[in-house]
């Protein structure tokens, strides 16, 4: 046989399979992506005079950077992930989160191990909502300190800023009053924190 028409059959074969797993709703995307892998790294779609960023919407039906986060994805995590995608919607980020409670095709939930099956899927799903809730919790609770402090600093000055612009302006008495019952009540309050803060 031609060596050119064994690689345009070749390519063929990947292609079909590829299609064909992207059609089952969704249940292959491990395949799909293996598929569109492998076309990638053997530079199968020169066969075809296309470039990568061309053969990905022409013939795969989807954009190169969407092929290449698929192929990312099962270079990362394996086949694994893309079945837990089949039964939960789960970014890449949440992924890598819980990756330790997920091992082979069994996620841990409450201390055992539950296979990744749809017939298990409103438990799955349950459990990574809420292991979602909880890593957000401790991302309230940990992570932010520094991004307050920088958000309180900026809140401190332009309120400061604020204060001494409109005490240049004309003001009447009453007006001058309040603006500064308003700057003696921070000074009282932002002393009570400095306190704490030092003591």
């Amino acid at each position: 046989m031609n060596q050119d028409i064994a690689k345009f059959l070749d390519l063929g074969t990947w292609i079909g399979r590829g299609q064909a797993f992207g059609v089952i709703a969704n249940q292959a995307m491990a395949a799909e992506a293996e598929c569109l892998r492998q076309i990638r790294d053997t530079a199968a779609y020169k066969t075809l005079d296309l470039t990568w960023d061309e053969f990905c919407p022409q013939c795969a039906g989807i954009s190169r950077k969407h092929v290449d986060d698929l192929i990312h994805n099962l270079e990362e995590f394996g086949a694994t992930y893309f079945h837990l995608s089949e039964i939960v919607r789960i970014s890449p980020e949440t992924y890598r989160q819980i990756a330790g409670k997920v091992e082979g095709e069994e996620i841990e939930i409450e201390g055992k191990m539950v296979p990744i099956v749809p017939e298990n899927a409103a438990r799955i799903r349950s459990a990574v909502q809420r292991m979602r809730t909880q890593l957000q919790d401790a991302k309230k609770r940990v992570l932010p300190a520094s991004c307050r402090i920088g958000s309180v600093n900026r809140l401190v000055e332009e309120g400061v800023s604020e204060l001494s612009r409109i005490s240049e302006l004309p003001l009447d008495l009453d007006e001058k009053a309040t603006l500064a019952g308003i700057a003696d009540y921070a000074v009282r309050r932002l002393t009570k924190v400095c306190e704490r803060l030092r003591g």
